[in-house]
């Protein structure tokens, strides 16, 4: 078992010098210790990432590890946690930071409330460049401002007011300011490595489906946006399309039976919104990515009249 009551795993990819430091810096500062690092970098070829970290590496609570080949952002990330055996497990991206109570205030918030599986806490952020999607970030912290109340949240009223929504806005948030017991990891599984745009939110998805959660409205933490990071790239690719209502029909096919007709009206407005969303890409001269096409192709063929409500409710919105 592991020494250390917290396993923080850092998946890295082309990371910069000043950003991976700055992140590992963020976790020293920790006034809970009670934590192990693995910093595991994706094959990166540009940058050295083990040349960057060296000098941290006599910490015996650190570790590095490279994986042999590309594993993709979803690959990275099981390839992290799948290995330990510590009671509770926290990312932090190579490119974000840290406030130096956020352990601590995390896994106590976790300790009060033992039917939550995840914690989840309030952050900022800080935008390096020029970020077409960064005034989204301020919508969404006005929203959680007004929309996510402190403490505790019942996973089943939550997930069916989250769905009702289409699940969105994100309002767990980046998996760099949410801690989660290894036990309910176990029960959910590992990260859908198909995704690439919406695979936070579709583990939170299924983690709702067993486990209450919390909510830590503090700002112990900074989301770094800037144009290679990869929640801009994906944007520009059009990621994310489909994955949403993939999700979707996962959640709603975990339901119990009684939810099951006011989540199917929650993926028909979502289809409805992804047709609206494509065709406007189109439009554009945007890219569309296709993974999870092909879920969308047999979803139309198994429920026709539902796509006839989807697109009655884009011509007539």
């Amino acid at each position: 078992m592991d020494p250390k009551r917290v396993a923080i795993y850092m998946p890295a990819y082309e990371p910069k010098e000043a950003h991976i430091r700055a992140a590992v810096e963020s976790i020293l500062a920790q006034t809970n210790g009670d934590w192990t690092l693995l910093i595991n970098d994706d094959a990166s070829v540009r940058e050295p990432t083990e040349a960057h970290i060296q000098s941290y590496l006599s910490d015996p609570r650190i570790t590095f590890r490279k994986n042999p080949k590309n594993l993709g952002i979803g690959g990275n990330w099981n390839a992290c946690w799948l290995q330990g055996t510590s009671e509770y497990v926290a990312f932090l991206f190579h490119d974000d930071l840290w406030e130096p109570q956020y352990l601590e205030k995390m896994t106590a918030a976790l300790d009060r409330n033992p039917s939550a599986g995840f914690a989840a806490a309030n952050h900022t952020y800080i935008q390096e460049g020029e970020i077409r999607t960064a005034p989204l970030y301020d919508e969404l912290r006005a929203f959680m401002k007004e929309h996510i109340a402190l403490g505790l949240h019942e996973h089943r009223s939550f997930l069916r007011w989250w769905t009702s929504r289409g699940l969105k806005p994100n309002v767990i948030g980046e998996p760099s300011f949410v801690v989660l017991r290894r036990s309910l990891m176990e029960q959910v599984g590992p990260f859908n490595e198909t995704m690439v745009q919406f695979l936070d939110s579709e583990y939170w998805a299924r983690c709702l489906l067993k486990s209450d959660w919390v909510f830590v409205p503090e700002e112990l933490g900074k989301f770094r946006l800037h144009p290679a990071g990869m929640s801009a790239v994906n944007e520009g690719l059009g990621r994310g399309v489909f994955e949403r209502f993939q999700t979707l029909q996962t959640v709603v096919a975990g339901l119990p039976s009684e939810e099951k007709k006011a989540g199917n009206t929650a993926i028909v407005k979502a289809l409805s919104g992804m047709i609206g969303q494509y065709m406007a890409r189109r439009r554009e001269g945007k890219n569309i990515h296709g993974k999870g096409s092909g879920s969308l192709k047999r979803f139309i063929l198994r429920h026709p009249l539902l796509v006839v409500r989807a697109l009655l409710m884009l011509l007539f919105q």
